[in-house]
């Protein structure tokens, strides 16, 4: 109830006032197709499981070692763009009327090639996502889902504890052992469906969406659950990418 009525005060507000870009405030789009052409798109030499600059595309000596259970990384925009303050109004502020705009941004022809299956969002927390209204994950992941022509599931990853966000730990270390146990895999029914959920993701190639590829933390916590559950392959989808090294 709450968030129907979250959509049609949106809608309401949308006939009244006429959007105006969230970056840069011209009006008539919520993004503009000018600071849409001016956003850093992500370019080929870089690794293809972080994000990291390399002189040539493929896989850094830090993902080759941590042999991360994340097979590809796919994503469009640098994050420190006119597209990445998109992404933080639509996470942050509520304008979900942004959704549609972010999703016809993906750049799909290398997910094309992926031959997934499945689109599955990044879970939020049963608290955080009451608290937002809304899974900011889960409406781009349907939305590029029916781009992609396949499958989407909600209702395969689960997050079972909360955490601080990933960006407020201190190290890397300190990342990957907040995850520890945070998602699962549901194992029982659906409604009054008698399939078991679990089978519905044995062998199959996954792509796992989420809006903004940070430090990789999460996706590959993901990435690792779904693949102990039985994902023959796990694909990363991110609109936009902000690299570690970014951070410093």
């Amino acid at each position: 109830m709450i968030a129907t009525l979250k959509d049609f005060t949106s809608y309401a507000l949308n006939l009244v006032f006429p959007p105006s870009c969230v970056h840069c405030g011209r009006e008539g789009e919520l993004l503009c197709h000018i600071c849409v052409a001016e956003s850093t798109t992500v370019q080929s030499n870089w690794c293809r499981k972080c994000a990291e600059p390399l002189t040539r595309a493929g896989t850094c000596t830090r993902c080759v070692a941590e042999r991360s259970s994340l097979d590809r990384l796919y994503s469009s925009y640098m994050y420190d763009s006119p597209v990445g303050s998109a992404i933080k109004a639509f996470k942050f502020d509520d304008i979900r009327a942004l959704g549609p705009v972010l999703a016809e941004l993906f750049n799909i022809e290398a997910m094309r090639r992926s031959n997934a299956e499945l689109a599955v969002p990044v879970p939020l927390h049963s608290s955080r996502s009451r608290a937002r209204g809304y899974n900011q994950s889960e409406v781009l992941g349907r939305l590029l889902s029916r781009r992609l022509g396949i499958e989407f599931r909600d209702d395969v990853l689960v997050r079972v504890r909360d955490t601080t966000p990933q960006t407020g730990q201190p190290t890397a270390v300190a990342r990957q052992r907040s995850l520890a146990s945070v998602f699962e895999v549901r194992s029982g029914v659906t409604g009054s469906m008698t399939k078991n959920i679990a089978r519905d993701i044995d062998g199959k190639r996954v792509l796992l969406v989420d809006d903004v590829f940070t430090t990789g933390s999460t996706v590959k916590s993901c990435a690792a659950t779904l693949k102990s559950a039985g994902a023959s392959w796990v694909g990363v989808v991110t609109l936009a990418v902000q690299p570690i090294g970014a951070l410093k």
